[in-house]
């Protein structure tokens, strides 16, 4: 499936380039920092969105990577707590049985006394 979604968004680009392309022969002079070069219009376009998508993938990359590992943190922090309760239940159930005894111990000392 993930294959399926990437081919289809690289397929979108390309015919996305190629009509850019097409409808925007004309060139543009763009400034840089340091340097300046002349480029199609629609090259210039396309280098745009690839350049702001790859951002944006960064931008998302590095906000998944923090919530996969808070996901990782909680999770950590529930087994802990599980392990807790489980170990809270063995011990009161302990405890309960150990009451049920004493109690049946008392009824059988008041019987015989």
């Amino acid at each position: 499936m993930l294959k399926v979604f990437i081919f289809i968004i690289i397929l979108f680009l390309l015919i996305l380039g190629i009509v850019l392309g097409v409808l925007n022969p004309s060139a543009v002079t763009l400034n840089l920092f340091i340097t300046q070069t002349v480029l199609p219009l629609g090259l210039a376009l396309a280098l745009a969105l690839v350049i702001g998508a790859l951002l944006g993938a960064v931008v998302s990359s590095l906000k998944i990577s923090q919530l996969k590992w808070q996901l990782r943190k909680q999770v950590k922090a529930n087994k802990k707590q599980l392990n807790q309760i489980v170990q809270l239940k063995k011990e009161s159930s302990l405890k309960e049985k150990e009451s049920r005894t004493f109690s049946s111990e008392l009824v059988h000392l008041e019987k015989t006394g």
